[in-house]
């Protein structure tokens, strides 16, 4: 699949002419990603990552470049799909060919203890440090393990629906449809956030940036901030959104302790495709287990 594209006058920091992509191919190359499944922003940045590829003097020299390593892993992801979108297994292989840094390791994420989880819970209930707007979403995160960016997406519709009707439909990560029966422990929420007027996703509530890219991931680190300042006043350094969702699975798991469907009945509850991800959350409750008993393995 050929590739419109047109070039500027002036030319970049090492004489490269810069490479615009004609508005077509965007439209297609968004069309495709759509259809693979990404959701909006993630093409945005795919988009974006592609025509800086060619606007500095093609994927290959980019990539080679003095690049932070996560932009440049971003970078290629892009390229790829973009390769596969032109149907260029050449070029594909030319960016495969460029050996990028190592990746960073990233910190795992443990959960929280069952009291601290308790004092986060209670801090968001009372509401002294956090911005009633912002109450409902951590809410919904900490007693029901929703993503926050599940959260922020929910449209308003979808959550009149969900009151009205008892159970909630929506559109998370990856363009899957999930559905959850409305529970108790975090219907309130909900509530919460119908009481608040003039919004059309969740996102609106927090964030006033203009494009939706930028609008969710202002409204994400808003969440971010308002849960780490609940944890720097309960002494809980780094509080982080996940670490709400990965304590909410352990602790459904140590409440199905000693039932053999334990690990089928978290995946049906959280809506997960398979049981791997499930077996993470496994892992940490086992791990807590195998500590207790090495603690006390030499007592006399």
């Amino acid at each position: 699949m050929g590739v419109r594209t047109r070039v500027r006058g002036a030319s970049d920091a090492r004489g490269a002419a810069r490479v615009v992509i004609a508005d077509a191919d965007i439209v297609a190359f968004r069309a495709y990603l759509g259809e693979y499944g990404l959701d909006p922003g993630t093409i945005d940045t795919y988009v974006h990552q592609v025509q800086r590829c060619y606007a500095e003097g093609g994927p290959v020299e980019r990539l080679k470049s003095r690049m932070a390593p996560k932009t440049k892993r971003l970078a290629r992801a892009a390229v790829r799909h973009w390769a596969a979108f032109r149907d260029d297994p050449a070029l594909r292989k030319a960016v495969d060919r460029v050996k990028l840094p190592a990746a960073r390791r990233q910190a795992v994420k443990v959960p929280l203890s069952r009291e601290t989880l308790m004092a986060v819970m209670r801090e968001i209930e009372t509401g002294g440090t956090v911005h009633p707007r912002v109450r409902p979403i951590l809410g919904l995160m900490a007693f029901r393990g929703f993503r926050d960016g599940d959260v922020l997406r929910l449209q308003r519709k979808e959550v009149a629906t969900a009151l009205a009707k008892g159970t909630l439909v929506y559109e998370a990560k990856g363009g899957r449809y999930l559905e959850f029966r409305v529970l108790k422990t975090f219907r309130r929420w909900l509530e919460h956030l119908m009481d608040v007027p003039r919004w059309q996703r969740v996102e609106d509530l927090v964030s006033t940036s203009a494009t939706p890219d930028r609008r969710r991931k202002a409204a994400a680190r808003r969440v971010q901030r308002e849960l780490a300042a609940i944890g720097r006043k309960l002494g809980i350094e780094g509080l982080h959104p996940h670490q709400l969702r990965r304590t909410y699975c352990v602790e459904y798991l140590r409440a199905n302790k000693g039932d053999p469907e334990a690990l089928i009945k978290l995946t049906q509850h959280m809506q997960w495709a398979n049981h791997a991800t499930a077996l993470q959350y496994v892992d940490h409750l086992r791990g807590a287990e195998l500590d207790s008993v090495a603690e006390t393995m030499f007592d006399e």
